[in-house]
């Protein structure tokens, strides 16, 4: 028996002692029953915990004292909650509706706040949006009918939860008004949980300030949000203070692409106000923020800044106690060895920081320490080859006019590019390659590796589809050999660009060829770029495949992009399955497999069905429609009703207005055509009764 059984059987057997020890008042036994009961579900006894509230309410369900009642009407929660995790959800719902109707009537605070309670709850319990909306406005009307602030935090609660069922719909306008409609009634309180809950609401207004392309409105109410909390910082209570957090990010959030600094100086603010905070969850929210930003920095190849925001970071949080905090840092340490190293050519101080983190998960047991120490110990020995091998060019200093001459020029290339001007950014990336290509210095190996990929996306741009192929063979020529990460991502990244350029010349096997090429090199690469590179080189392949006619190959190809992902947090590589999900059940669609076809979108719900992630939510959504009209082929009418209805219901702001409105155009269908049917056998049976 664990410590956790032990203890709990304990305060079970003092429950059961309680009412004879005090020869006690209904009152006091029926509390003592319910505890016992709450007890027992802990337990995972639930069964006897089912039967503790039986009797618990077949002894004093018939009392009108508001101090058994009380209790009488968590036993009845209790048993509604049980069945839920037991899948009984009507008969939960029953159970609150015999609550509702026998103690919603009365007016003493300690049941009303049960009545309340029950109310939220029931919400959870109904599937239908609509029902959930009509049940969350009969919760307010009912808590409506007597002004009582101390039930104001549940009147607020129930406003939101009706906002989230509206946003959830596809009907951010409804929902908006729903949420300003409770700021506005409740913002002037001055209770901890109702201040909690409208500063909720207001963060749940920007998503839907967003989803209506309100893009101003939404950035404004989030700094309100954000300084409102800072004003009353020292007096606010830890949930609140982690709403203010959520109000800075989804601030950040909403900052263009090209607004570094200000994304800059507010992850500064962000660290500054809530870096040192009591509350872990606050601190860890705080880390990953700031983590985030600099492998954002990273990313864009800003070695630099990235390097000062990993700094700044590991400056608050490398002392801090708290385990997930902690494994940010890891983290964030992992990152900065990757920046100096890869980024700046600084191997002696990457190796520096390598070997800090081998040092402290030399001792480690946990398999994802053990995971960062193999991280850490490769991150080493690249830097012991590059201090091993290197040249005369790197003993003396690069001028740093030339190399950030070079850097500008290729920044230039990269504008033109963006700004729809290929060609003028294919002769910068020239300029760049015929001055440099032949230095040996390892900066000005790697910025000519970027002027050569971008260079190759360019001329993808340009259709010289021919020329793509001769710059991503230049590149593999001159840098597939070196073993360093970041060179290893810009060879694979050109040779995606060399299938897709063999894929517009027709040359289907040569392509294929290039797939298989790059599954065969990194296939067993742990480094989640690389990871992306070769998922996408599967899926591409079983495209081709697709196109050739060879439709067992491209599920297998499929098959294998889903199998390599299975495990995998980032979104690109979840993506990634996501999509090769989608075309494996069109393939077996063509090969009419109507039950696989079927399978493989209910895998793809299953498995993103609860992401936050825009680009699976959308995909989700489409697999929902596109699994109805499976459904619907096979003449399985009532799968395909619970299809659409999921898709409307769950994932509606991921759905194209044309989208929602033919799938509610389907689904009103469907169900005139089962209300027809249920007309037509009633009155057959009507019928035959008659003589």
């Amino acid at each position: 028996m664990n410590v956790v059984e032990s203890s709990a059987r304990r305060q079970t057997h003092e429950a059961q002692a309680l009412p004879d020890a005090h020869a006690a008042s209904p009152s006091e036994r029926v509390v003592a029953g319910f505890r016992r009961a709450e007890l027992l579900n802990e337990m995972g006894r639930r069964g006897e915990a089912l039967a503790a509230c039986g009797r618990l309410l077949e002894e004093f369900g018939a009392m009108p004292g508001a101090d058994v009642v009380a209790p009488c009407c968590q036993a009845l929660r209790l048993i509604a909650h049980m069945l839920r995790q037991m899948h009984r959800s009507a008969d939960a719902l029953t159970t609150l509706d015999r609550l509702l109707a026998a103690h919603g009537h009365r007016s003493e605070p300690e049941i009303r706040l049960q009545i309340a309670d029950a109310l939220f709850q029931r919400t959870w319990l109904l599937d239908d949006p609509e029902a959930r909306c009509e049940a969350c406005d009969a919760m307010s009307e009912l808590l409506d009918t007597k002004a009582d602030a101390a039930l104001d935090a549940q009147r607020v609660e129930a406003r939101l939860r009706k906002a989230e069922v509206e946003h959830h719909r596809g009907l951010p306008q409804q929902a908006l008004a729903t949420l300003e409609a409770a700021v506005e009634r409740f913002d002037a309180s001055t209770d901890p949980d109702v201040v909690l809950r409208v500063a909720r609401a207001r963060l749940a207004s920007v998503l839907n300030l967003r989803e209506l392309a309100q893009h101003t409105q939404a950035q404004v109410l989030c700094l309100q949000v954000a300084d409102q909390i800072e004003a009353s910082l020292s007096d606010a209570a830890a949930e609140l203070r982690v709403e203010g957090v959520r109000a800075l990010a989804l601030f950040f959030d909403g900052l263009g692409f090209e607004e570094q600094a200000r994304r800059a100086e507010l992850v500064g603010w962000l660290l500054e106000r809530y870096g040192r905070d009591a509350s872990s969850q606050v601190r860890r929210m705080a880390a990953v923020r700031a983590y985030d930003w600099a492998v954002g920095l990273r990313d864009r190849g800003d070695g630099e800044a990235a390097l000062a925001a990993c700094d700044r970071m590991l400056a608050i949080f490398a002392d801090d106690t708290d385990v997930a905090v902690q494994r940010t840092v890891t983290s964030a340490l992992l990152n900065k060895g990757h920046v100096l190293l890869e980024l700046l050519g600084r191997a002696e101080e990457a190796l520096a920081v390598y070997g800090q983190l081998v040092a402290a998960l030399r001792d480690a047991s946990a398999p994802e320490h053990q995971v960062t120490l193999g991280k850490a110990s490769s991150g080493r020995a690249a830097c012991m080859r590059r201090l091993r091998r290197a040249g005369p060019a790197d003993a003396g200093e690069l001028p740093g006019e030339l190399r950030d001459a070079v850097r500008e020029k290729i920044r230039q290339g990269r504008t033109l590019g963006d700004a729809g001007q290929p060609l003028e950014a294919v002769a910068l990336f020239d300029e760049v390659l015929a001055a440099q290509a032949a230095s040996p210095h390892p900066e000005l190996r790697r910025q000519c590796a970027r002027a050569l990929v971008h260079k190759a996306f360019c001329l993808v741009a340009l259709g010289r589809f021919a020329d793509v192929v001769e710059a991503a063979d230049a590149m593999d020529a001159s840098y597939g050999a070196d073993a360093s990460t970041a060179m290893q991502e810009q060879v694979a990244l050109c040779l995606q660009y060399k299938s897709t350029a063999l894929d517009r010349l027709g040359q289907r096997d040569e392509e294929v060829r290039v797939h298989d090429q790059i599954v065969a090199r990194w296939g067993n690469s742990e480094l989640p770029e690389l990871r992306a590179r070769v998922a996408g080189a599967l899926f591409r392949k079983g495209a081709a495949l697709r196109q050739a006619g060879r439709l067992g190959d491209a599920v297998a190809c499929y098959d294998e992009v889903v199998a390599r992902t299975a495990v995998a947090r980032e979104s690109a590589l979840q993506l990634w399955a996501a999509r090769s999900m989608v075309n494996k059940a069109k393939v077996l669609e063509k090969l009419g497999d109507a039950t696989g076809q079927a399978k493989a979108y209910r895998v793809l719900i299953a498995r993103f069905g609860e992401s936050g992630d825009a680009a699976l939510r959308e995909r989700v959504a489409n697999a929902c429609e596109w699994l109805a009209e499976a459904e619907g082929r096979q003449g399985r009418v009532e799968q395909q009703r619970a299809a659409l209805e999921q898709a409307l219901g769950r994932f509606g702001t991921a759905l194209s207005a044309e989208q929602r409105t033919r799938m509610s155009r389907e689904l009103q269908a469907l169900k005139a055509k089962a209300l027809g049917r249920m007309a037509k056998q009633a009155l057959a049976r009507v019928m035959r009764r008659k003589p």
